[in-house]
């Protein structure tokens, strides 16, 4: 099994419509786990995960982040992105995959314009409320699968593991 780590509600929303719908995996194939943010991601979930990879539980882990903050301090020493190049090195199965900036860009590509607007209203209430309308859409299925290329090849073979 693959099991995605996101970082929140609303990216463990959209990945799991990407996972069923976009690239028509079953749940059994690919996990989505959600962290509760990147901090969290990064001092428990990866780790943990990792940690199931090597028992031979996963078959590979692939932290999903969105750029944008990934420069901010993580602890004393280092920023969030160094910290994910620190555990994409643990074990050869583990990748990560870069949200662009940040996944309501992701979105609001693969939404009419109309839509758009309806889409950052309500995001201001809610983002996993607007992540869940967003998918009830007719999203550009040919967009989204391009700007997912790179997660599509991570999940069947190669991992992307350098990000700066």
């Amino acid at each position: 099994m693959i099991v995605l780590i996101v970082e929140g509600e609303g990216d463990k929303i959209f990945f799991e419509y990407v996972r069923d719908v976009v690239f028509q995996q079953s749940p059994v194939q690919i996990e989505i786990a959600c962290a509760q943010g990147i901090n969290r991601m990064l001092k428990e979930e990866l780790p943990n995960a990792i940690s199931f990879l090597q028992q031979g539980l996963y078959t590979k882990v692939i932290a999903v982040f969105d750029e944008d903050k990934m420069h901010e301090p993580y602890d004393k020493r280092k920023t969030r992105i160094e910290r994910l190049q620190e555990l994409l090195q643990v074990h050869p199965f583990v990748g990560g995959f870069q949200v662009r900036e940040n996944l309501e860009d992701l979105i609001e590509d693969c939404l009419d314009q109309p839509q758009r607007a309806e889409f950052r209203q309500q995001r201001h209430r809610s983002k996993p409320a607007a992540v869940r309308w967003a998918v009830q859409q007719d999203l550009d299925q040919a967009h989204l699968k391009a700007k997912l290329t790179v997660l599509q090849r991570s999940l069947q073979c190669q991992l992307m593991r350098d990000f700066k």
